[in-house]
This record gives C-alpha cells, structure tokens and sequence, in this order.
C-alpha cells in the first residue's frame, strides 16, 4: 500500500523493459537510495512479502545487467527549468490522481529501515532536523544494543490486538540515586513492560522514554497516561503528533484510571527489592 513500493515496482518495470543503458531519474529520496546501494547487496527477510518481492527482482535485474545505468534524484514539484525537471512534472501530472506523497519524516523511517542511515545521512537526504533523524534512529530495533524488560503475563488484556493501546506512568525509587525516576510503559493486550531509569520527569524524559520503547515494542496506536505536567505539555504533544500516535488521558485523581501499569510498577519495586 505504500507510494514507495509502486515508485520501487515501476523501477523493477523499468529495468526489465530496457535492458540498455539506462538514465533513472527519479523524486523519490528512498527510491534513489535503494538502486544505488542494491547491487551486490545481500537481502535479509522483510515482513512486507511485496516489498521483499520487489527488492528480490531489483537486486537480480542489477547482479545480471550488462549494461550501464544512471540513477538521479531530483526534488519534486519544483518550477526548475530544464529538460529533467519537465520531465518530473510531467510524471507528478500521471500520477497526481492516484498517489499521495508521505512527508518526509515518514520516508525518512522508512528508508531507514532498510538502510539504516546515520543521523547526518538522514538530515541531508530528507531534509530533517537533526533532532528528528536522532529520534528515528533511537527508536530502531536494530540499532540498538539494549537488554529489554518484560513483565509477566498475569495482567488483564485491553487492547484487543498487539500494540493497539499503551498505559504510560513514571515512578520514583529512592535506591537507584539521582536515576531515581523510572518511566515505564506496559502493553494492555499483551503485558510486555518495558522500564528506563531517567534523572527526571520532565517532557524531554518522557520523549526519550517513548523512542527507547518504540524500538523494544514497536509503535502503538494509542497511549493512555494520566494528567501529569509532562503528559500535557506542547512537547509531547507535539511528539505524539509526529509518530502518529493517539493520546488520551484518564480521569484525574481518579485511583483506577492507570489500573494496569500500577499493577506492574507494584510488581516490579517488589522484583527490585529481591535483589
């Protein structure tokens, strides 16, 4: 469903029709990207069957060519003159009615995905703040080198599929210093917590707890906290904005509302002190 799997699919086209050599131009960062670093590469499983079909064909068509070929990324929807950009409006003109472009925060995480960028490669590819880039890498699985906590199954499910809805709290314990302050988040169907220790509880921390779960758990749907000063600052809105992620909160001073993560932080101040 993805624009960037048909821009990557009339690529793979376009290579099987023509088998001389061949100039691509194309407005797609992502697109660009992946011919460039295809050939020669070694392909690892996808979830995504289709775009792991695609990339399979690319990488063959590439290893196979005989001939030479040129790959070029322009900037869409620019009033540039020139051949190549005439080129380029005339192929938005085609495909106007039936694609609509992701910003580009969302095909920064998606080309990140597949060619894992640095910070650098990111802002200067799409264009991002550089805080940005550094939230897209945080909350990758496989850049990070963590041991992740997961609670115990013995909690009452609410989301009706995996990482549909997240209860968020924080937490103080006195014994672990000026890392006193444990931000956790639990999944309501499934019961897998994770926990960070942060020196505070402001927005900032809250953020940085959020990307390090993201990339233990994945993204949520929907996260529930309760009416702390963090949970209803601009920041985090804002934050929540950007990853797409449904914000709600529980009736304050209302005892139940977090149910499930106290249930959890109970659990684990009573593993911690064991040790």
């Amino acid at each position: 469903g993805s624009p960037q799997i048909v821009k990557l699919a009339a690529v793979v086209c376009a290579f099987q029709k023509w088998p001389m050599p061949l100039n691509l131009i194309t407005d797609s960062a992502y697109v660009a990207g992946i011919v460039e670093g295809a050939e020669a590469a070694v392909l690892r499983e996808v979830s995504n069957v289709d775009l792991f079909q695609w990339l399979q064909q690319l990488i063959f068509l590439l290893d196979t060519r005989q001939h030479p070929y040129f790959v070029m990324h322009v900037r869409s929807h620019t009033t540039l003159p020139g051949f190549i950009a005439e080129g380029n409006r005339q192929a938005d003109l085609l495909t106007l009615p039936v694609q609509v472009l992701p910003d580009r925060f969302a095909q920064a995480k998606l080309s990140h995905s597949f060619l894992h960028q640095n910070a650098a490669a990111l802002c200067c590819t799409f264009a991002l703040k550089c805080q940005q880039a550094k939230d897209i890498i945080a909350a990758c699985p496989d850049c990070q080198r963590h041991n992740f906590v997961t609670g115990s199954s013995g909690i009452n499910p609410r989301g009706l599929q995996s990482l549909q809805v997240w209860q968020t709290d924080g937490t103080h314990y006195p014994e672990f210093g000026c890392l006193k302050y444990i931000h956790s988040s639990i999944g309501t169907f499934s019961g897998a917590l994770f926990a960070l220790c942060h020196t505070g509880e402001t927005a900032k921390d809250v953020c940085h707890h959020f990307l390090a779960a993201f990339a233990a758990l994945g993204i949520p749907q929907q996260i529930k906290t309760d009416n702390g000063p963090a949970y209803t600052s601009q920041q985090l809105s804002s934050f929540f904005t950007l990853w797409g992620i449904s914000h709600i909160m529980g009736i304050p001073h209302s005892p139940t509302g977090q149910a499930i993560i106290e249930r959890a932080y109970s659990t684990l101040k009573h593993l911690l002190a064991q040790q």
